[in-house]
């Protein structure tokens, strides 16, 4: 009797914490969506801009356009791959139960579930090709949804090096040396605030920001399209062997991207239809 006590409340403590863990994500989501991203908004085209190109000229425009193609596909892939559901429940049918060889059971879901797909305890739902749990998405990167979380991290790399570029042009026109200050405000953004609290301050620490999101996406975006063109997904890249669901890389692409993968980059509106359904997968394995 005492050990199902004990049981029981540590399901529930449990269950409070992957609700808390939610919340926590869902909380980051709504916080770049709503406040880092009209920041760096407002720093990059009413701070940045007017102070290294003319304004009203058509540099000036260009510039707008191409911010304006970044800004509305990364929050329309960040939007896209948070409300697709890439998960088993609901999509079982007579025809992909027809063959469940490989398959393995799912003591949490209670039902056989496909190879590739894995039970995911902040979701807590089995996911179709589960490549991980996405913070900033607030929930699982999968088969249905994988083509936005690539072209999202590619988004903000092109943005966060775009920006780059024209953010170390403007802190060079005020920036001082203020007898090595400005190392200090470099290496230690934050306590600089305390030190020397000023407009350029907060310019320096948001194009370190901008740096270091630059990197993080960069090596995001890198690896994850590294496992694309080999066939693999984040589970399955600890094995350095040729994947044995590698069928080169344009199939591979089609696969996570669609039909239109050419097009894929364009905006997340643009309709591009995997060719699978995310339970059935051909093996290239000589040894079976």
């Amino acid at each position: 009797m005492c050990f199902k006590s004990n049981s029981l409340l540590l399901n529930l403590n449990l269950k409070k914490h992957m609700r808390l863990k939610r919340v926590l994500e869902h909380s980051i989501y709504l916080a770049i969506i709503f406040i880092l991203v009209p920041v760096f908004i407002y720093f990059e085209l009413c701070i940045v801009l007017p102070a290294v190109v003319k304004e009203w000229s058509i540099p000036y425009f260009i510039h707008y356009c191409c911010a304006a193609f970044l800004i509305l596909n990364i929050v329309g892939n960040m939007i896209f791959g948070m409300f697709t559901d890439t998960s088993v429940k609901g999509r079982m049918s007579e025809k992909v139960m027809s063959n469940t060889q490989n398959w393995d059971f799912c003591a949490e879901c209670d039902f056989l579930r496909p190879p590739r797909a894995w039970h995911c305890d902040t979701c807590n739902i089995c996911i179709l090709k589960r490549d991980h749990h996405c913070t900033f998405f607030a929930c699982c990167i999968g088969y249905y949804n994988y083509r936005y979380f690539i072209m999202f991290t590619l988004d903000i790399f092109v943005a966060m090096l775009y920006a780059f570029y024209y953010n170390v042009q403007f802190l060079a026109q005020f920036i001082s040396w203020n007898h090595g200050l400005v190392i200090i405000k470099f290496l230690f953004p934050l306590a600089s605030f305390v030190i020397d609290f000023g407009p350029e301050s907060v310019y320096v620490f948001l194009v370190l920001i901008n740096f270091l999101v630059a990197l993080f996406t960069g090596f995001l975006f890198f690896y994850h399209i590294n496992n694309v063109l080999n066939g693999k997904i984040t589970p399955e890249n600890k094995n350095s062997l040729k994947s044995v669901y590698d069928k080169g890389w344009t199939c591979n692409l089609i696969e996570v991207l669609g039909a239109r993968w050419h097009l894929t980059w364009i905006s997340p509106f643009i309709y591009s239809p995997l060719p699978g359904n995310g339970f059935e997968w051909d093996i290239n394995d000589k040894t079976q």
